[in-house]
């Protein structure tokens, strides 16, 4: 048998030693062992069961909370929008009627000596008495009814030329009597008469009264 020898550079591409040239046999050479692969890091499952409840978790709290402040948020501002109604008085606050009332004209008495009398009058006293006379004459416009004020022994006219001077005012004259006292039974008159398109007339007199039988009746006039 005849022995091969084989180039250097065969031998070191099939890993193994240089033969020398007197070796009889043929030599098996193993292939080298591939290297091991390195480990990969640990990776945590963070799809596990438990990581997803807990985030759920973290969730729905997050949610709760956005929830309570909105709601808080929302009772505040309403409570603002109340207080503020509240003490905006311009438009829902009533106005109060100011308007003092309108109080009926009491007839004047004898009581206040600078009113001017208009009223029916009566025979309780001196003026009251002279108020009836001045109102038979120009309101009821009858010469009976002023003779019936008068005493029986008065020096006036009788009624019939009392009726004739009446007719001779115009309908529709109003009158006011001022009277003031200057003794018993004595009386400063002021008449005031107001004609239709007229200017008032003024005149002064004096009128005496008396009591009769608990009744004041007038006497003279001057």
């Amino acid at each position: 048998m005849t022995n091969t020898t084989r180039h250097p550079a065969v031998i070191d591409l099939l890993g193994g030693a240089p033969m020398p040239a007197s070796a009889g046999t043929t030599r098996t050479v193993s292939p080298p062992m591939p290297p091991r692969p390195p480990k990969l890091p640990f990776k945590r499952d963070f799809r596990s069961p438990r990581l997803r409840y807990v985030a759920a978790f973290i969730a729905v709290v997050a949610l709760l909370g956005w929830f309570v402040l909105r709601l808080l948020s929302s009772n505040d501002e309403s409570a603002q929008e109340r207080i503020a109604d509240e003490t905006d008085t311009s438009e829902t606050a009533p106005t109060l009627d100011v308007t003092p009332p309108v109080l009926a004209t009491a007839p004047p008495t004898e009581t206040d000596p600078t009113a001017c009398r208009t009223d029916p009058g009566d025979q309780k006293s001196g003026p009251g008495v002279i108020t009836a006379f001045e109102h038979a004459y120009y309101v009821t416009r009858s010469g009976t009814a002023v003779r019936e004020l008068t005493t029986p022994d008065t020096s006036l006219s009788a009624k019939e030329k009392i009726q004739a001077g009446i007719d001779t005012v115009p309908t529709g004259t109003t009158h006011c009597v001022r009277i003031t006292p200057i003794s018993t039974g004595i009386y400063s008159v002021a008449l005031t008469e107001i004609r239709p398109d007229d200017a008032p007339g003024q005149f002064s007199q004096t009128i005496t009264t008396k009591d009769i039988d608990g009744r004041w009746f007038v006497d003279s006039i001057s």
